[in-house]
């Protein structure tokens, strides 16, 4: 998905924060999903892990497009499962490896935003307003970190904020009145 007014970036020349910030996008939505799977309980034949379900909802449907891209997730036979083919933890560097294969960074930021801003707020330590303080000593904390030298965040006392430069971004992820222009 392009989003409007995003800068364009390229999945395979990353420097060295894009791809840590990129890697570790990727392991927040691995461990999000795998949290999830095993509060499920789907079964399919031959399988004994945790099963991924995307259950027709378009936030569940973008996890497991992003996953499936970067070789995480391996679909299942009969449609709409999906395995995770790594521990949640490995995420993090089978997405780097994997990354010529995967979304372009907004996308997968945009992924992300639309998760954790509809399931786990609270939980993971996120949010999606503007000017609001959020994730101090959250789960997802050093994703925050690695988001400010890029710009879409800046550190604050509180936690984190969010930048104008993610506005397009939240706009594209469903949040257009609070991130109108």
């Amino acid at each position: 998905m392009m989003i409007p007014n995003a800068k364009v970036d390229s999945t395979i020349a990353m420097n060295e924060a894009e791809q840590h910030a990129y890697g570790l996008l990727a392991q927040a939505l691995a461990r999000h999903a795998d949290s999830w799977a095993r509060g499920w309980d789907f079964k399919w034949p031959k399988v004994s892990g945790p099963i991924y379900y995307h259950l027709s909802d378009s936030t569940f449907e973008g996890v497991a497009a992003c996953l499936l891209e970067l070789k995480i997730f391996r679909a299942l036979d009969g449609g709409g499962g999906f395995i995770i083919d790594c521990e949640p933890d490995d995420a993090y560097r089978v997405a780097i490896n994997n990354r010529e294969l995967g979304p372009p960074f907004e996308e997968l930021l945009r992924t992300t935003i639309d998760l954790f801003g509809d399931y786990g707020t609270a939980y993971w330590g996120f949010a999606t307003q503007r000017h609001i303080p959020f994730g101090a000593g959250a789960r997802l904390s050093p994703l925050f970190e690695a988001l400010v030298p890029l710009g879409y965040v800046n550190r604050s006392e509180a936690g984190f904020l969010w930048t104008e430069q993610v506005a397009p971004i939240m706009r594209a992820a469903g949040y257009q009145v609070e991130w109108s222009e």
